[in-house]
């Protein structure tokens, strides 16, 4: 009989173990246990940071939202019903609130008009823009051109790896809608790149 390969073992039962470690933890917040909250609080700061940031594209109120977040995870963790992975629910939470502060943000525009300045003066010879702007900067500013519902499909599909069903369940929507966004998106980034790259020539 042979046996898998080690790699492969260690990171399923890892990410078996994390899921397991992640419900247990919030079964504990539910009772009122303050260290194993706190413990869910700094295994999820970073990662709510990142895709908060990808939202609201502000730093300043980043902080405020994981609060914001977190009190909910506190207050409702006994609605937790274990059906969903504690990450969907936890950035299902996480969404709407980021959503609601990015809709209430007076910025969006002069963030959307700051970036086509940034266009206007690229270099004419593009080479040493090509060789000194890394894909993921220039992947942030071109995240100002999308809408904010089309900024969090890419952010979940890309950076935090959910699938479509799982981001359609924290957005609250269809999963042909999530599809959609994220064509449009894509469409949207590929103009872009093209617009970039026949600037560098």
């Amino acid at each position: 009989m042979h046996e898998l390969p080690t790699s492969t073992v260690r990171i399923t039962f890892s990410s078996q173990e994390q899921l397991v470690k992640e419900r247990d933890l919030i079964a504990e917040t539910a009772t009122g246990n303050v260290e194993a909250f706190e413990k869910l609080y700094q295994l999820y700061f970073n990662r709510l940071y990142q895709f908060i940031f990808h939202i609201v594209k502000r730093h300043d109120c980043i902080e405020e939202i994981i609060n914001d977040v977190m009190y909910v995870v506190w207050d409702k963790a006994s609605t937790y019903n274990h059906v969903c992975r504690p990450s969907t629910w936890i950035l299902g939470i996480a969404y709407l609130k980021s959503l609601k502060s990015a809709e209430q943000s007076s910025t969006r525009e002069d963030r959307s008009a700051e970036f086509d300045e940034e266009l206007d003066y690229l270099p004419e010879s593009g080479g040493q823009w090509v060789e000194e702007l890394e894909v993921s900067n220039w992947l942030e500013m071109a995240f100002n051109k999308l809408s904010t519902e089309q900024r969090a499909v890419v952010e979940m599909t890309y950076y935090q790896g959910l699938h479509y069903h799982e981001i359609a369940e924290i957005m609250q929507c269809p999963e042909n809608t999530v599809k959609t966004r994220m064509f449009h998106a894509r469409k949207i980034l590929a103009k872009l790149f093209l617009e970039l790259k026949d600037r560098s020539q």
